[in-house]
């Protein structure tokens, strides 16, 4: 079990914060931050993650009734709605929002990319963040509060070759911030996006064993940039992107 994040700066007691993505990747870890800051966090995907769900609550003591788990497609426009509307029945707001829906696919110049794999990461990158980003908002709009956080990627702006469909995808998830940024600015909506590297976790670890894994951002690590940025102190930024890259 991760040591917990030393936090005390931010307090989240009585905000709502939505995850799609949670409890994978650097999931977990996110949404532990936000739990352990007093937040009231419901996770979300596409899957079965009972297990999942019920460790992670367990690590968390007393605080675990905070977290709570959602089924939702985030790449189905009725289900997305759906969901946003869920979360702001049971809880009477939705404060912030921490997509971290996402996939990569690579290794074909763009002369060799299939059009279905261009078409899945568009999908899972650029469709997903456009419809969570849009039904989360009017919300926030209607409390005159909220922070909107994408992840997007450092590949969004290295060019890296062979990696296109991906790079195009997340950079638009760039533009999407920018442009939902101008449009909420005087709504009290922040809208920002962050672009780790390679982050420290079991899966990376797996596919690439002989990387120097002490240059990867740590989850926690990323975890505490997202906190910052859906607190107060991060109010007076939005169309920010952000680089979480460590010594990568």
């Amino acid at each position: 079990m991760a040591a917990p994040l030393p936090q005390a700066h931010y307090s989240f007691t009585g905000r709502v914060v939505l995850i799609p993505g949670g409890l994978g990747g650097i999931g977990e870890a996110v949404c532990r931050a936000f739990v352990e800051a007093g937040a009231t966090v419901v996770a979300a995907g596409g899957e079965d993650r009972a297990g999942a769900l019920a460790a992670l609550q367990a690590q968390l003591g007393e605080a675990g009734g905070r977290l709570t788990y959602e089924r939702a497609n985030a790449l189905d426009e009725g289900e997305v709605e759906a969901l946003v509307w869920r979360v702001v029945e049971r809880h009477h707001r939705l404060d912030v929002l921490v997509n971290l829906v996402g996939g990569w696919m690579a290794g074909e110049p763009v002369t060799g990319i299939e059009l279905a794999t261009w078409q899945r990461m568009l999908d899972v990158n650029l469709r997903a963040a456009f419809l969570l980003s849009k039904h989360a908002a009017r919300p926030m709009v209607q409390q005159h509060w909220g922070r909107i956080i994408h992840v997007s990627s450092r590949g969004a702006r290295s060019g890296r070759r062979n990696a296109a469909a991906y790079a195009v995808a997340k950079n638009a998830v760039l533009t999407l911030t920018e442009v939902q940024a101008e449009e909420l600015r005087d709504e009290g909506v922040t809208v920002n996006a962050i672009l780790p590297s390679i982050v420290d976790t079991p899966a990376n670890r797996s596919s690439m064993p002989g990387a120097d894994f002490s240059r990867w951002p740590k989850a926690d690590e990323v975890a505490r940039v997202l906190l910052f940025l859906a607190s107060e102190d991060a109010k007076l930024i939005s169309g920010a992107s952000i680089p979480v890259y460590g010594m990568a």
